[in-house]
Protein backbone atom coordinates (compact mmCIF):
# COMPACT_ATOMS: atom_id res chain seq x y z
CA UNK A 1 0.00 0.00 0.00
CA UNK A 2 1.18 3.44 -0.84
CA UNK A 3 1.81 5.29 2.39
CA UNK A 4 3.04 8.69 3.41
CA UNK A 5 4.42 8.79 6.95
CA UNK A 6 4.46 11.98 8.98
CA UNK A 7 6.17 11.93 12.36
CA UNK A 8 6.03 15.68 13.06
CA UNK A 9 4.27 18.82 11.92
CA UNK A 10 6.45 18.87 8.82
CA UNK A 11 5.90 17.22 5.46
CA UNK A 12 9.04 15.16 4.89
CA UNK A 13 10.62 15.40 1.48
CA UNK A 14 13.98 14.96 -0.20
CA UNK A 15 16.95 16.00 1.92
CA UNK A 16 19.33 15.82 -1.01
CA UNK A 17 18.57 17.83 -4.11
CA UNK A 18 19.20 15.88 -7.30
CA UNK A 19 17.54 15.51 -10.65
CA UNK A 20 15.75 12.90 -12.66
CA UNK A 21 16.06 13.39 -16.39
CA UNK A 22 12.84 12.40 -18.08
CA UNK A 23 11.72 12.04 -21.66
CA UNK A 24 8.14 10.86 -21.46
CA UNK A 25 6.38 11.39 -24.75
CA UNK A 26 3.89 8.52 -24.20
CA UNK A 27 2.91 6.46 -21.18
CA UNK A 28 4.57 3.04 -20.87
CA UNK A 29 2.29 0.32 -22.22
CA UNK A 30 2.37 -3.44 -21.88
CA UNK A 31 3.87 -5.10 -24.92
CA UNK A 32 5.28 -1.82 -26.24
CA UNK A 33 8.79 -0.39 -26.14
CA UNK A 34 9.10 1.79 -23.05
CA UNK A 35 9.66 5.52 -23.68
CA UNK A 36 13.23 6.60 -22.92
CA UNK A 37 13.84 7.98 -19.44
CA UNK A 38 16.68 8.41 -16.97
CA UNK A 39 16.91 8.13 -13.22
CA UNK A 40 19.24 9.32 -10.48
CA UNK A 41 20.95 6.23 -9.01
CA UNK A 42 23.03 6.07 -5.84
CA UNK A 43 26.63 5.08 -6.52
CA UNK A 44 28.96 3.01 -4.32
CA UNK A 45 30.54 6.18 -2.85
CA UNK A 46 27.16 7.70 -1.97
CA UNK A 47 26.91 10.24 -4.78
CA UNK A 48 24.28 10.06 -7.53
CA UNK A 49 24.57 9.72 -11.26
CA UNK A 50 22.08 9.60 -14.11
CA UNK A 51 21.32 6.23 -15.65
CA UNK A 52 19.30 6.07 -18.86
CA UNK A 53 17.09 3.14 -19.83
CA UNK A 54 18.93 2.97 -23.16
CA UNK A 55 22.14 2.19 -21.25
CA UNK A 56 20.48 -0.98 -19.95
CA UNK A 57 19.44 -2.33 -23.34
CA UNK A 58 20.31 -6.03 -23.49
CA UNK A 59 19.52 -6.54 -19.78
CA UNK A 60 16.29 -7.49 -18.05
CA UNK A 61 15.27 -4.41 -16.04
CA UNK A 62 13.12 -4.82 -12.92
CA UNK A 63 12.03 -1.57 -11.28
CA UNK A 64 10.67 -1.89 -7.77
CA UNK A 65 8.82 1.11 -6.31
CA UNK A 66 9.13 0.93 -2.52
CA UNK A 67 9.42 2.89 0.74
CA UNK A 68 11.18 2.34 4.05
CA UNK A 69 7.84 2.37 5.92
CA UNK A 70 6.24 -0.20 3.58
CA UNK A 71 6.37 -3.54 5.43
CA UNK A 72 5.76 -5.75 2.33
CA UNK A 73 8.53 -3.91 0.46
CA UNK A 74 11.38 -5.01 2.72
CA UNK A 75 11.32 -8.79 2.03
CA UNK A 76 10.87 -7.98 -1.66
CA UNK A 77 14.12 -6.02 -1.74
CA UNK A 78 15.90 -8.85 0.05
CA UNK A 79 14.50 -11.27 -2.55
CA UNK A 80 15.62 -9.07 -5.45
CA UNK A 81 19.03 -8.52 -3.88
CA UNK A 82 19.59 -12.30 -3.94
CA UNK A 83 18.36 -12.55 -7.54
CA UNK A 84 20.74 -9.77 -8.58
CA UNK A 85 23.66 -11.69 -7.07
CA UNK A 86 22.48 -14.87 -8.77
CA UNK A 87 22.05 -13.51 -12.31
CA UNK A 88 24.70 -10.79 -12.37
CA UNK A 89 24.93 -8.55 -15.44
CA UNK A 90 22.04 -10.23 -17.24
CA UNK A 91 19.53 -8.35 -15.11
CA UNK A 92 19.29 -4.99 -13.35
CA UNK A 93 17.12 -4.70 -10.24
CA UNK A 94 16.46 -1.05 -9.41
CA UNK A 95 14.74 -0.04 -6.15
CA UNK A 96 13.01 3.32 -6.71
CA UNK A 97 12.12 5.57 -3.76
CA UNK A 98 10.68 9.08 -3.51
CA UNK A 99 11.53 9.37 0.19
CA UNK A 100 14.05 11.51 1.99
CA UNK A 101 17.57 10.47 0.93
CA UNK A 102 18.64 10.20 4.57
CA UNK A 103 16.00 7.51 5.14
CA UNK A 104 17.15 5.54 2.11
CA UNK A 105 20.80 5.79 3.17
CA UNK A 106 19.95 4.61 6.68
CA UNK A 107 18.01 1.68 5.24
CA UNK A 108 20.90 0.65 2.97
CA UNK A 109 23.33 0.80 5.88
CA UNK A 110 21.06 -1.17 8.20
CA UNK A 111 19.85 -3.85 5.80
CA UNK A 112 22.96 -4.28 3.69
CA UNK A 113 21.13 -5.11 0.45
CA UNK A 114 23.89 -3.82 -1.78
CA UNK A 115 23.58 -5.98 -4.91
CA UNK A 116 20.54 -4.12 -6.18
CA UNK A 117 20.70 -0.53 -7.44
CA UNK A 118 18.89 2.25 -5.56
CA UNK A 119 17.36 5.15 -7.49
CA UNK A 120 15.88 8.39 -6.14
CA UNK A 121 12.60 9.52 -7.68
CA UNK A 122 13.12 13.27 -7.31
CA UNK A 123 9.90 15.14 -8.04
CA UNK A 124 8.05 11.79 -8.32
CA UNK A 125 8.60 11.84 -12.07
CA UNK A 126 9.16 8.07 -12.26
CA UNK A 127 6.09 7.39 -10.11
CA UNK A 128 4.04 9.59 -12.43
CA UNK A 129 5.44 7.86 -15.49
CA UNK A 130 4.81 4.35 -14.13
CA UNK A 131 1.51 5.29 -12.53
CA UNK A 132 0.33 3.25 -9.54
CA UNK A 133 -1.69 3.65 -6.35
CA UNK A 134 -0.01 1.11 -4.12
CA UNK A 135 3.47 -0.11 -3.28
CA UNK A 136 5.28 -2.38 -3.71
CA UNK A 137 4.90 -1.89 -7.46
CA UNK A 138 7.03 -3.90 -9.89
CA UNK A 139 7.75 -3.03 -13.52
CA UNK A 140 9.48 -5.57 -15.77
CA UNK A 141 11.20 -4.45 -19.00
CA UNK A 142 12.91 -6.98 -21.26
CA UNK A 143 16.22 -6.86 -23.16
CA UNK A 144 14.62 -5.02 -26.06
CA UNK A 145 13.08 -2.33 -23.87
CA UNK A 146 9.57 -3.82 -24.10
CA UNK A 147 7.36 -3.50 -21.01
CA UNK A 148 6.45 -7.03 -19.94
CA UNK A 149 4.57 -6.46 -16.69
CA UNK A 150 3.08 -4.10 -14.12
CA UNK A 151 2.91 -6.59 -11.30
CA UNK A 152 3.82 -7.52 -7.74
CA UNK A 153 7.31 -8.56 -6.58
CA UNK A 154 6.25 -12.11 -5.76
CA UNK A 155 5.59 -12.63 -9.49
CA UNK A 156 9.32 -12.28 -10.23
CA UNK A 157 11.46 -15.23 -9.17
CA UNK A 158 14.52 -17.08 -10.49
CA UNK A 159 12.42 -19.13 -12.90
CA UNK A 160 10.81 -16.02 -14.40
CA UNK A 161 14.17 -14.26 -14.76
CA UNK A 162 15.66 -17.36 -16.36
CA UNK A 163 12.86 -17.52 -18.91
CA UNK A 164 13.16 -13.83 -19.72
CA UNK A 165 16.91 -14.15 -20.24
CA UNK A 166 16.30 -17.07 -22.63
CA UNK A 167 13.51 -15.08 -24.34
CA UNK A 168 10.95 -17.69 -23.40
CA UNK A 169 7.27 -16.73 -22.95
CA UNK A 170 6.27 -15.67 -19.45
CA UNK A 171 2.77 -15.15 -18.08
CA UNK A 172 2.50 -12.51 -15.36
CA UNK A 173 -0.43 -11.94 -13.05
CA UNK A 174 -1.32 -8.29 -13.33
CA UNK A 175 -1.34 -6.17 -10.20
CA UNK A 176 -4.91 -5.95 -8.91
CA UNK A 177 -5.22 -2.20 -9.45
CA UNK A 178 -4.92 -2.69 -13.21
CA UNK A 179 -7.23 -4.24 -15.76
CA UNK A 180 -6.67 -7.93 -16.26
CA UNK A 181 -4.75 -8.89 -19.38
CA UNK A 182 -3.89 -12.29 -20.83
CA UNK A 183 -0.93 -13.71 -22.68
CA UNK A 184 -1.07 -16.44 -25.28
CA UNK A 185 0.72 -19.47 -23.93
CA UNK A 186 2.30 -20.22 -27.30
CA UNK A 187 3.98 -16.88 -27.90
CA UNK A 188 3.88 -15.14 -24.55
CA UNK A 189 2.56 -12.02 -26.32
CA UNK A 190 0.01 -9.83 -24.57
CA UNK A 191 -3.27 -9.71 -26.42
CA UNK A 192 -4.95 -6.38 -27.27
CA UNK A 193 -2.20 -4.23 -25.79
CA UNK A 194 -2.62 -1.37 -28.22
CA UNK A 195 -4.45 0.55 -25.47
CA UNK A 196 -2.74 1.67 -22.25
CA UNK A 197 -3.44 -0.33 -19.13
CA UNK A 198 -5.58 1.88 -16.90
CA UNK A 199 -6.21 1.91 -13.17
CA UNK A 200 -9.53 0.47 -12.01
CA UNK A 201 -11.56 1.90 -9.19
CA UNK A 202 -11.37 -0.21 -6.03
CA UNK A 203 -14.20 -2.74 -5.84
CA UNK A 204 -16.78 -2.77 -3.05
CA UNK A 205 -15.55 0.52 -1.66
CA UNK A 206 -17.63 1.63 1.30
CA UNK A 207 -18.21 5.04 2.82
CA UNK A 208 -16.43 5.43 6.15
CA UNK A 209 -15.80 8.35 8.50
CA UNK A 210 -14.46 7.36 11.91
CA UNK A 211 -13.10 9.73 14.56
CA UNK A 212 -11.55 8.81 17.90
CA UNK A 213 -9.29 10.15 20.63
CA UNK A 214 -5.61 9.37 21.19
CA UNK A 215 -4.66 5.69 20.83
CA UNK A 216 -2.13 4.47 23.34
CA UNK A 217 0.99 2.83 21.91
CA UNK A 218 0.76 4.31 18.40
CA UNK A 219 3.03 6.91 16.81
CA UNK A 220 1.82 10.00 14.99
CA UNK A 221 1.35 9.16 11.33
CA UNK A 222 -0.70 9.94 8.26
CA UNK A 223 -1.35 7.01 5.91
CA UNK A 224 -2.57 7.69 2.39
CA UNK A 225 -4.00 4.40 1.15
CA UNK A 226 -5.28 6.04 -2.05
CA UNK A 227 -6.67 9.37 -3.24
CA UNK A 228 -9.99 8.47 -1.59
CA UNK A 229 -8.77 6.78 1.61
CA UNK A 230 -6.83 8.58 4.36
CA UNK A 231 -5.94 7.49 7.87
CA UNK A 232 -4.67 9.87 10.54
CA UNK A 233 -3.29 8.26 13.70
CA UNK A 234 -2.57 10.37 16.81
CA UNK A 235 -2.33 13.64 14.89
CA UNK A 236 -2.94 17.20 16.09
CA UNK A 237 -5.76 19.05 14.34
CA UNK A 238 -3.27 21.40 12.71
CA UNK A 239 -1.58 18.52 10.93
CA UNK A 240 -4.92 17.14 9.71
CA UNK A 241 -5.83 20.50 8.22
CA UNK A 242 -2.40 20.86 6.64
CA UNK A 243 -2.69 17.49 4.90
CA UNK A 244 -6.29 18.03 3.77
CA UNK A 245 -5.29 21.35 2.21
CA UNK A 246 -2.02 19.87 0.85
CA UNK A 247 -0.15 22.84 2.26
CA UNK A 248 3.47 23.30 3.35
CA UNK A 249 4.16 24.02 7.02
CA UNK A 250 5.68 27.41 6.25
CA UNK A 251 2.37 28.56 4.74
CA UNK A 252 0.21 27.59 7.72
CA UNK A 253 -0.82 30.35 10.13
CA UNK A 254 -2.21 29.24 13.51
CA UNK A 255 -4.22 32.32 14.42
CA UNK A 256 -5.44 31.42 17.93
CA UNK A 257 -4.95 32.86 21.41
CA UNK A 258 -3.81 29.62 23.05
CA UNK A 259 -1.59 27.61 20.71
CA UNK A 260 -0.84 25.03 23.41
CA UNK A 261 -4.25 23.46 22.68
CA UNK A 262 -2.87 22.30 19.33
CA UNK A 263 0.48 20.93 20.48
CA UNK A 264 1.73 17.34 20.21
CA UNK A 265 0.65 16.51 23.77
CA UNK A 266 -1.32 13.25 23.90
CA UNK A 267 -4.55 14.96 24.97
CA UNK A 268 -4.39 17.09 21.79
CA UNK A 269 -3.96 14.14 19.41
CA UNK A 270 -6.77 12.40 17.54
CA UNK A 271 -7.43 9.65 15.00
CA UNK A 272 -9.49 10.05 11.84
CA UNK A 273 -10.24 7.47 9.13
CA UNK A 274 -11.79 8.57 5.84
CA UNK A 275 -12.89 6.35 2.95
CA UNK A 276 -14.89 8.43 0.47
CA UNK A 277 -15.97 6.58 -2.72
CA UNK A 278 -16.71 8.51 -5.90
CA UNK A 279 -20.44 7.81 -5.68
CA UNK A 280 -20.70 10.03 -2.59
CA UNK A 281 -20.17 13.05 -4.85
CA UNK A 282 -17.78 14.78 -2.44
CA UNK A 283 -14.00 14.79 -2.24
CA UNK A 284 -12.11 13.37 0.72
CA UNK A 285 -10.94 16.89 1.51
CA UNK A 286 -14.51 18.20 1.68
CA UNK A 287 -15.70 15.43 3.96
CA UNK A 288 -12.61 15.63 6.18
CA UNK A 289 -12.90 19.38 6.67
CA UNK A 290 -16.63 19.12 7.34
CA UNK A 291 -15.98 16.46 9.99
CA UNK A 292 -13.29 18.49 11.78
CA UNK A 293 -15.22 21.75 11.77
CA UNK A 294 -18.32 20.02 13.12
CA UNK A 295 -16.39 18.70 16.13
CA UNK A 296 -13.98 21.50 17.04
CA UNK A 297 -13.96 25.31 17.23
CA UNK A 298 -10.87 25.38 14.99
CA UNK A 299 -11.82 26.60 11.51
CA UNK A 300 -9.86 27.04 8.30
CA UNK A 301 -9.61 29.33 5.30
CA UNK A 302 -7.13 30.29 2.64
CA UNK A 303 -6.41 33.99 2.46
CA UNK A 304 -3.63 36.41 1.57
CA UNK A 305 -1.32 37.28 4.45
CA UNK A 306 1.75 39.48 4.57
CA UNK A 307 4.55 37.16 5.62
CA UNK A 308 8.31 37.06 5.72
CA UNK A 309 9.39 35.04 2.67
CA UNK A 310 12.48 33.77 0.88
CA UNK A 311 12.35 35.36 -2.56
CA UNK A 312 14.21 33.74 -5.46
CA UNK A 313 15.49 36.48 -7.74
CA UNK A 314 17.67 36.67 -10.81
CA UNK A 315 21.32 37.43 -10.18
CA UNK A 316 23.70 39.45 -12.32
CA UNK A 317 25.91 36.38 -12.60
CA UNK A 318 25.55 34.11 -15.61
CA UNK A 319 23.84 30.91 -14.48
CA UNK A 320 23.17 27.48 -15.90
CA UNK A 321 19.56 28.13 -16.90
CA UNK A 322 18.00 26.57 -19.97
CA UNK A 323 14.53 26.52 -21.49
CA UNK A 324 11.99 23.75 -21.70
CA UNK A 325 12.29 21.85 -24.96
CA UNK A 326 9.50 22.61 -27.44
CA UNK A 327 8.36 18.99 -27.23
CA UNK A 328 7.83 19.32 -23.50
CA UNK A 329 10.70 16.95 -22.74
CA UNK A 330 12.97 18.00 -19.93
CA UNK A 331 16.49 17.80 -21.28
CA UNK A 332 18.22 18.01 -17.94
CA UNK A 333 17.73 19.26 -14.43
CA UNK A 334 14.67 20.35 -12.51
CA UNK A 335 12.48 23.41 -12.84
CA UNK A 336 12.37 26.58 -10.75
CA UNK A 337 9.14 25.22 -9.24
CA UNK A 338 11.00 22.05 -8.19
CA UNK A 339 13.69 24.22 -6.64
CA UNK A 340 11.06 26.20 -4.71
CA UNK A 341 9.43 23.04 -3.43
CA UNK A 342 12.78 21.64 -2.36
CA UNK A 343 13.76 24.77 -0.42
CA UNK A 344 10.36 25.10 1.22
CA UNK A 345 10.25 21.40 2.11
CA UNK A 346 13.67 21.64 3.78
CA UNK A 347 12.91 24.55 6.12
CA UNK A 348 16.34 24.56 7.74
CA UNK A 349 17.77 25.87 4.46
CA UNK A 350 15.53 28.96 4.34
CA UNK A 351 14.78 29.53 8.04
CA UNK A 352 11.35 27.91 7.69
CA UNK A 353 10.14 30.59 5.27
CA UNK A 354 7.76 30.28 2.33
CA UNK A 355 9.60 30.49 -0.99
CA UNK A 356 8.37 32.64 -3.88
CA UNK A 357 9.64 33.16 -7.41
CA UNK A 358 10.46 36.76 -8.29
CA UNK A 359 13.15 35.94 -10.85
CA UNK A 360 11.00 37.12 -13.74
CA UNK A 361 11.23 33.63 -15.27
CA UNK A 362 8.41 31.07 -15.49
CA UNK A 363 8.37 28.36 -12.83
CA UNK A 364 8.73 25.83 -15.66
CA UNK A 365 12.18 27.17 -16.54
CA UNK A 366 14.71 24.34 -16.34
CA UNK A 367 17.83 24.61 -14.19
CA UNK A 368 21.04 22.69 -14.80
CA UNK A 369 21.60 21.11 -11.39
CA UNK A 370 24.01 18.26 -12.19
CA UNK A 371 26.41 19.36 -9.48
CA UNK A 372 23.93 20.68 -6.92
CA UNK A 373 23.65 17.79 -4.48
CA UNK A 374 27.41 17.61 -3.83
CA UNK A 375 28.22 21.31 -4.01
CA UNK A 376 29.81 22.12 -0.59
CA UNK A 377 28.63 25.66 -0.05
CA UNK A 378 25.76 27.74 1.29
CA UNK A 379 22.37 27.84 -0.40
CA UNK A 380 23.01 31.44 -1.37
CA UNK A 381 26.27 30.61 -3.17
CA UNK A 382 24.69 27.57 -4.81
CA UNK A 383 21.83 29.73 -6.07
CA UNK A 384 24.25 32.26 -7.49
CA UNK A 385 25.90 29.60 -9.64
CA UNK A 386 22.46 29.16 -11.22
CA UNK A 387 22.19 32.85 -11.92
CA UNK A 388 19.85 33.29 -8.95
CA UNK A 389 20.00 34.64 -5.44
CA UNK A 390 17.71 34.68 -2.42
CA UNK A 391 16.37 37.66 -0.52
CA UNK A 392 14.41 37.63 2.74
CA UNK A 393 11.59 40.15 2.53
CA UNK A 394 7.94 40.76 3.38
CA UNK A 395 5.39 39.74 0.76
CA UNK A 396 1.72 38.90 0.49
CA UNK A 397 1.14 35.21 -0.14
CA UNK A 398 -1.75 32.75 0.08
CA UNK A 399 -1.76 31.03 3.48
CA UNK A 400 -3.81 28.37 5.20
CA UNK A 401 -5.19 30.23 8.22
CA UNK A 402 -6.41 28.17 11.17
CA UNK A 403 -8.51 30.16 13.60
CA UNK A 404 -11.21 29.73 16.22
CA UNK A 405 -14.68 30.93 15.41
CA UNK A 406 -14.79 33.42 18.28
CA UNK A 407 -11.44 34.94 17.22
CA UNK A 408 -11.59 37.87 14.82
CA UNK A 409 -9.04 37.53 12.01
CA UNK A 410 -6.31 40.15 11.91
CA UNK A 411 -7.31 40.99 8.35
CA UNK A 412 -10.98 41.39 9.08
Amino acid sequence: MKKLLLVAFVILTNSVFAQTFMAQTDPPMLGKVCPEFSMSVITANGTEKNLALSELRGKIVVMEFWATYCAPCIPSLKHFDKLQAQFGDAVKFIAVSDENRDKVDAFITKRGYKNITYAMDWGRKLSDMFYHHFIPHTVVIDQDGVVQAFTSPDEVDQFVIGKLINREPVSFTMKHEYQEASYTQSTGVLQNYDQPIIVNKPKNQTYKVEFSNYKEGYATEFVKESSSEYRFVNCPLTLMYQVLYDQKTSRVVLDVNDKSKYSFENHNLYCLELNIPDFIGKTIQEVGLQQLESLFPLKSKVEARTQKVFSIQKSDLQGAISSVDSTGIIQKGLTIKDLMNYLESNPQLVNNLPVINESGMPETTVLDLDWFQNYPDSIENRLRTLGLHGEVKMAEIACLVLYEHQLVSKNE
